[in-house]
């Protein structure tokens, strides 16, 4: 008797931790946007910041087929530095970025509601352009803390730093593909002024993708794995260019300088749309810039998103329609399988 008296308060006590783990665990993953967003930076003469803004492309081309809604600051900084290289997290709930706060560039996140400010580097050299591993549980980063430029890779909470690249060259701008295997970045090796370049997830098998006179930089992967985008300077201006990422075949040129209504601005730091249709990119010039959507056709048609302060800078796009359920949370977290089932739920109600 005392043995079944035990086991039950031994099981009440185990439904009790369980249920509010599971609750509380819903509530975390109720912070990431319940519609398509693009997070981006700003900054003016006192203070820099993230905003985000809700986004409903409607057909994919054109200028009026872009509405947006519910324009909101997520994080102010003092002062005026501009976060870049602004990622989501694979679920949403975190956004990685560099700044430059306490004269150090390291590698931040936030939570999505805007709180938990947490510095995941903090070394005197440069770390930046953070990349979030679909599982969650590692972020690719760049640095010159061994002299040059090479591509870092740590857990999520900035522990465990790893060199993946270790050469001579300058490597940067790690982009990991959505099933978790490559990793995209931009490199000088060679005589190159700089190409794009894949490697796998532990930096072995590396293949040059891109190889033309003329810079190439901050390599983005599409969802879908088949296309890159990047930021080309081949034809002497900044320009936002697509291929194929097996072989860099199928180039297509998504911004133009030659149309009258960019004002001739150079667009850089692509960020593709999850479904592939469009890329929002921010043009730049005369110390000010701002974030365009573009087709990702290539019609060279686009609109503009609201400005805010004097630059707009490092678009980043998220969709819950497009969360990898088996990549949705860190294996750390063991929460995988629970958090596929609730979407699963979710989704059939």
């Amino acid at each position: 008797m005392r043995f079944k008296n035990t086991l039950s308060i031994h099981m009440t006590v185990f439904a009790v931790v369980f249920l509010a783990s599971f609750f509380t665990m819903v509530v975390a993953f109720a912070q990431a946007p319940d519609r398509a967003t693009i997070a981006f930076s700003t900054n003016d003469e006192a203070q820099g910041g993230i905003w985000l803004v809700d986004i409903d492309v409607r057909g994919g081309q054109g200028k009026g087929d872009v509405h947006v809604q519910n324009q909101r600051v997520l994080l102010a900084i003092d002062g005026n530095p501009i976060p870049l290289g602004l990622v989501w997290s694979p679920e949403g709930r975190r956004i990685a970025f560099h700044t430059q706060i306490d004269e150090n560039i390291d590698v931040y996140a936030v939570d999505s509601d805007g709180q938990n400010l947490r510095r995941l580097t903090d070394h005197e050299a440069e770390d930046s352009w953070p990349s979030w591993h679909p599982g969650g549980e590692k972020i690719a980063f760049c640095t010159n803390r061994d002299g040059n430029f090479e591509i870092y890779v740590m857990s999520s909470t900035g522990q465990g730093l790893f060199n993946l690249t270790n050469d001579p060259a300058k490597d940067r701008e790690p982009d990991w593909s959505r099933n978790g295997r490559l990793i995209a970045f931009a490199s000088k090796r060679g005589k190159s002024l700089g190409d794009i370049w894949v490697m796998d997830s532990g930096g072995g098998n590396l293949k040059n993708i891109t190889n033309v006179r003329g810079e190439d930089m901050q390599p983005r992967w599409s969802w879908d794995g088949q296309k890159i985008a990047w930021t080309s300077r081949r034809n002497g201006n900044d320009e936002i260019m697509t291929m194929d990422a097996a072989d860099g075949g199928n180039l297509l040129k998504i911004s133009d300088l030659k149309d009258a209504r960019s004002q001739g601005r150079p667009n850089r730091e692509p960020s593709w749309k999850p479904d592939g249709r469009a890329i929002a990119a921010p043009a730049l010039g005369g110390g000010k810039s701002f974030i365009m959507i573009h087709p990702a056709d290539g019609s060279l048609q686009w609109q503009d998103l609201p400005a805010v302060g004097i630059q707009n800078r490092s678009p980043t796009w998220f969709d819950p329609e497009y969360v990898i359920e088996e990549f949705s949370v860190s294996p750390a977290e063991k929460q995988v399988s629970t958090w596929g089932r609730i979407k699963q739920a979710v989704q059939n109600n």
